[in-house]
């Protein structure tokens, strides 16, 4: 589960983050996922990574032309709807609330560990499932994208994977491509994604020309199928009904 804590209070802020890593070390103890915690004091930067949080915690008291509240309607205008957390101190938020603030609850500061695991697991059972988004998480960004947007996804250094986007520039991920094409399959079963060898896929709807062993995708990059993926591209070939004269002859690893 990954967590957002907003708080222009310093202090607050690290009061919150201490305990929820307290309770994430206590539930990675028993076996669970631990949590993902990131803060923030500045709203532009949670606005530009919102969509890779499951739950937001915010108070914002010190600017009063932006709230914690403005932030969080804000999150919603963007098109987030995953639960957030209003920490009441200095502002009452829950006398500011309206009918249409969905997924909205609200937590009374000062508090303690038990309050805000309680907090934290209600709001983990009214979590919103991003449907058809796969996560890939770089070095630098988080990206939530559906399998049609991927180009395709091969080797770019041991434990490392390249992931080519339409409209995005490349991603490099730690993964490899069995586990990323898994996931792709868990979340959306997409009979357009391929395997090219145990090291690379693609998506057959970015093919520009197939040949005899490879494929040659939008952006140029040339896949070459490994022997024991050759039934994929006799397939794609097929499918696509694209000449088979590059690379005759040609069958090795990429």
């Amino acid at each position: 589960m990954r967590i957002a804590v907003f708080d222009d209070n310093i202090a607050d802020r690290r009061h919150t983050e201490r305990l929820l890593k307290r309770e994430s070390d206590r539930i990675h103890g028993l076996g669970a996922e631990s949590f993902v915690i990131d803060c923030f004091g500045n709203p532009d930067k949670l606005y530009s990574m919102a969509d890779t949080y499951d739950i937001f915690l915010i108070d914002q008291a010190e600017v009063p032309e932006e709230t914690g509240m403005d932030i969080a309607r804000a999150l919603r205008a963007q098109g987030v709807l995953n639960p957030v957390i209003l920490m009441c101190g200095r502002i009452d938020y829950q006398a500011l609330a309206e009918d249409n603030d969905t997924n909205f609850y609200y937590l009374n500061k000062p508090f303690e560990q038990e309050a805000l695991t309680d907090m934290v697991s209600l709001c983990g059972e009214h979590l919103v499932k991003r449907v058809g988004a796969i996560e890939l998480r770089g070095d630098a960004e988080t990206l939530h994208v559906t399998s049609s947007e991927i180009l395709y996804a091969c080797e770019a250094e041991r434990g490392y994977l390249t992931v080519a986007l339409e409209g995005r520039e490349p991603i490099r991920i730690m993964s490899d491509a069995p586990t990323l094409f898994e996931l792709i399959m868990n979340t959306k079963k997409d009979p357009a994604i391929v395997a090219v060898s145990p090291k690379s896929f693609l998506n057959k709807n970015h093919i520009v020309k197939m040949g005899l062993f490879s494929a040659r995708m939008r952006d140029g990059k040339k896949l070459t199928f490994s022997p024991s993926f050759l039934s994929n591209a006799a397939e794609l070939r097929a499918e696509l009904k694209k000449p088979a004269a590059e690379d005759a002859g040609e069958a090795s690893e990429p």
